[in-house]
């Protein structure tokens, strides 16, 4: 059954596909379609009900901007809705489409194109991990990335994401220039390229690939350092958070990695749970190898273990604590239980308050996952660090999350709600008039990803019932 607003490919269309793409990369089996619909949406149960049921009509895999040209050509003419899509890591079902028409797999187009001057240029499908191995011997490293970064690509981590591992010293990728540019394909049936640079960038960041087809981007990097991975175990939650703090406010100290973990979320890390004692709060931290000592000098100082040192090695490989960290966090707690979701927290100076009284509102509800990142406009200046959070949540039904939302509002702690898969309704601090003169102006039509851009008035698939409703706070 067909969700409301499907749009069916035609077969001549498909055959027109076929001869610009290659047949073997024009997929309409129900299987490969279904898989090649979807991404990590699962992690909430409000969008898992609301967009199982939706996916494309085919998909063509796309090999390079030749062939993505014809194919937005040939389905621009035929008024077709079209829906990019990355390496599918992402968590709001940014590449689900919601009215069927062609998915157009980038991931083929991932070349590096250069890593010169502290810049990579590459094209969206490449992989974060690829550019992290290429841009280190040259003397480099990636800014920031996400707990993803082994599939995420680089098209779709600037499409959905916001920051990661490195945010504690570079801040989120919205942050200081450290998208320096973005190139983008019109949909029209001569389809042209924009180029947005610098600020400008920003119009097509976290957009949810809804208002131009990113064909190539250029991000600032970072000097490469040597990082070791080190555990800090504590059974008081309250001293690890002193010495953790310390640690994130510490400028002198180089790191990319400062998170905290509230027993019991490290007891779901089922592969690295030999590393450290049951029943401890942990931090997990990057910090330059120079500085280890120093750091573990500390800890022991302010009576906390460290239980395990994981020492800077090339290539990079498992164990990385990185990876149980921000929203993989989450993963691993939803492997364990499936009754876990997850909301997305800014908080304030006070935040151990703000967790205080979160836990007493909501006793055994919420478990805190805190992330310390430099600056975020909403907390102050880019030069102070501020805590954010990933709370998981143990899902009871719409009504309490909107409740849980509801008052982390009353307290001043800010929600970007990840239960929604429209990009107007997430709560980021983005410029969605001038996103949507982008898109009006890029995509006359609105055939790119309908309906993501909730607000824009153009949608020639919408009919009633075609938009699913979400919880939103």
């Amino acid at each position: 059954m067909s969700s409301p607003g499907f749009v069916t490919v035609t077969s001549d269309l498909l055959d027109a596909l076929s001869a610009v793409a290659g047949t073997e990369n024009v997929i309409t089996d129900p299987a490969g379609v279904e898989t090649l619909s979807k991404d990590y949406y699962w992690y909430s149960p409000i969008l898992r009900e609301r967009l199982e049921e939706r996916r494309a009509s085919a998909v063509v895999k796309i090999s390079s901007l030749e062939v993505l040209r014809d194919v937005v050509s040939l389905a621009a003419k035929a008024g077709v809705p079209m829906t990019p899509r990355g390496a599918a890591t992402g968590n709001y079902g940014q590449c689900i489409p919601l009215y069927g028409g062609l998915v157009l797999d980038l991931s083929g187009m991932d070349a590096i194109l250069s890593i010169a001057d502290g810049v990579v240029t590459a094209e969206p499908g490449a992989r974060l991990s690829a550019i992290e191995a290429a841009a280190r011997p040259k003397g480099w490293e990636l800014r920031c990335y996400p707990s993803t970064w082994v599939k995420a690509s680089i098209g779709g981590f600037i499409s959905g994401g916001s920051g990661g591992i490195g945010s504690i010293t570079w801040g989120g990728l919205r942050d200081d220039g450290n998208i320096k540019q973005i190139k983008l394909l019109t949909i029209e049936e001569s389809p042209r390229i924009v180029v947005l640079e610098e600020s400008e960038s920003l119009l097509a960041f976290h957009a949810y690939g809804t208002n131009g087809i990113i064909i190539e981007l250029q991000l600032r990097l970072a000097p490469a350092v040597p990082w070791d991975q080190m555990i800090v175990a504590s059974r008081s939650w309250d001293a690890l958070l002193d010495f953790t703090q310390a640690i994130a406010e510490d400028a002198t100290l180089p790191k990319r990695l400062v998170s905290v973990l509230e027993d019991p979320i490290p007891s779901y890390f089922k592969p690295i749970r030999k590393f450290y004692p049951a029943d401890h709060h942990l931090t997990f931290l990057e910090v330059a190898s120079s500085k280890t000592a120093e750091v573990r000098a500390r800890a022991e100082a302010a009576g906390l273990t460290v239980p395990h040192v994981i020492p800077h090695h090339e290539p990079r490989r498992a164990p990385m604590l990185s990876d149980y960290t921000w929203n993989h966090t989450t993963l691993w707690a939803i492997k364990a239980d499936d009754c876990i979701t997850y909301l997305q927290s800014g908080f304030g100076v006070n935040y151990r308050e703000q967790i205080r009284l979160l836990h007493a509102r909501f006793p055994g509800e919420m478990m805190f996952h805190l992330e310390f990142v430099r600056g975020a406009a909403r907390h102050g200046p880019m030069n102070r660090v501020s805590c954010g959070s990933i709370p998981l949540v143990r899902f009871k039904d719409e009504h309490r999350l909107k409740e849980i939302i509801a008052y982390c509002t009353e307290i001043g702690v800010f929600t970007a709600n990840p239960h929604t898969c429209y990009v107007d309704e997430a709560g980021r601090a983005n410029d969605f008039e001038q996103q949507r003169a982008l898109k009006h102006r890029l995509d006359p039509k609105g055939l790119l990803n309908p309906g993501k851009m909730k607000t824009h008035p153009v949608n020639p698939f919408v009919v009633p019932g075609s938009m699913p409703q979400f919880l939103f706070a």
